[in-house]
């Protein structure tokens, strides 16, 4: 048998389970019209929306002339834009932990989709897309980078950026951020990354867009983006699944 006719056969295969089984909530595994989510979990959803600060991405409280919030009028970040597409909170909190330490790969595709909008606005100057790595360590217990899995799905369905996760790396294994403070998470994060010697030409003048999961205090995208204006990079922004608006145990 042909490959050809494999692949068809897989599709008809897929269609079929779809029409015979019902679908279920990948959080609560109660009945979902689509594959996806339930309507409950859908609700749980919280959506980042303007009025937001034209640099770091925070929710303002109500539209300014010039859109910056406090902290990036006093002390700018080093990226050009960050941006998340939900808050951390509810059904996206369980969703990204679930992806990240529940084998959750398969929801891949789910929050490709949720995330395509803002991935297609910020890679719209081609941007080296680089994920933010995870200590080897970390890697072999978890075995898959959950940033990494989500923008190689963002830049192969959307067509946009130029995927490339081996340009940085985490050179140092760092304790998990959670339940530390803002100057603590500084701290942890410190020195943690380093962009390959040999990566400095491909690096050097381009865009990059970092993809990481959760954004808390920011400490771990502006060490990233510290490394990349280093090696010569152009403008660094950020795309994250969820932020928290204020320090939690992310």
């Amino acid at each position: 048998m042909s490959a050809a006719a494999i692949a068809s056969l897989t599709v008809a295969a897929r269609h079929l389970i779809t029409l015979l089984l019902p679908h279920q909530c990948v959080l609560c595994r109660r009945f979902a019209d689509t594959t996806g989510l339930c309507a409950a979990c859908w609700e749980g959803l919280t959506p980042i929306s303007a009025p937001l600060c034209a640099r770091c991405g925070l929710p303002l409280g109500h539209t300014l002339a010039d859109p910056l919030c406090a902290g990036c009028w006093t002390n700018p970040p080093p990226l050009a834009a960050i941006r998340a597409c939900f808050h951390y909170a509810d059904s996206a909190r369980d969703l990204i932990l679930h992806y990240k330490h529940g084998d959750g790969l398969q929801l891949t595709p789910l929050l490709g989709r949720l995330g395509a909008r803002l991935f297609i606005e910020l890679a719209s100057d081609s941007p080296l897309v680089i994920p933010v790595p995870l200590h080897r360590r970390r890697y072999f217990r978890r075995r898959y980078n959950q940033a990494a899995e989500w923008a190689r799905h963002l830049c192969h369905h959307t067509g946009q950026g130029d995927f490339a996760p081996n340009l940085l790396v985490r050179q140092r294994a760092t304790r998990s951020q959670g339940g530390l403070s803002r100057h603590q998470r500084q701290r942890n994060i410190a020195g943690a990354f380093a962009v390959l010697p040999e990566a400095a030409p491909r690096i050097h003048g381009r865009p990059v867009l970092l993809v990481d999961d959760v954004l808390t205090t920011g400490a771990t995208l502006h060490e990233a983006a510290r490394r990349h204006a280093a090696a010569g990079s152009g403008p660094v922004s950020a795309l994250v699944l969820a932020r928290v608006t204020r320090l939690s145990h992310a």
